[in-house]
């Protein structure tokens, strides 16, 4: 089992609100496996998210 990573990460947004979904596919593309993750500060259309879950090969 791999160890559980956290990381600050900055994703761009089309429109607010984002769902879910497309919050985590964008996680899964910086080769997190989400398992937890909080929205911790919004900038016109880029979202800063904490994230901790497994790292992706």
């Amino acid at each position: 089992m791999s160890e559980i990573i956290s990381k600050t990460i900055k994703i761009i947004i089309d429109k607010m609100p984002p769902s879910v979904d497309f919050i985590e596919k964008e996680i899964i593309k910086n080769k997190i496996e989400p398992l937890r993750w909080a929205i911790v500060d919004v900038k016109d259309n880029e979202l800063k998210l904490s994230v901790s879950g497994r790292e992706l090969k």
